[in-house]
């Protein structure tokens, strides 16, 4: 299968943002093990290849622990974000909160 380059664009108010989720080359649910993103012009971004059309899971994070996972607006849990890796992918989250 093919490789392919998909795009995190992650809004957030924390000073650091990770993803952690279901593919190897984003931690595989190891928050230790979490992708750090890099903060330019008031959003956090990385880039990271997936194999064409694999599913994709992950959750933010505000630090490398699920003590600090994403919530909703009211502080409630949320669903895993997912996507099917394509080329080109530009995968766009906006946090409400995070549980610290």
């Amino acid at each position: 299968m093919a490789k392919v380059t998909v795009k995190f664009v992650v809004k957030a108010n924390t000073k650091k943002a990770y993803i952690v989720g279901n593919q190897a080359n984003l931690g595989a649910w190891d928050p230790s093990k979490a992708v750090a993103l890099t903060l330019e012009d008031g959003v956090f971004t990385a880039s990271k290849q997936f194999e064409a059309n694999d599913f994709v899971e992950f959750k933010v994070l505000a630090a490398k622990t699920f003590d600090a996972v994403e919530k909703g607006v009211n502080g409630e849990e949320i669903a895993n974000r997912t996507f099917t890796a394509t080329k080109g992918l530009k995968v766009e989250a906006c946090v409400a909160n995070f549980a610290k």
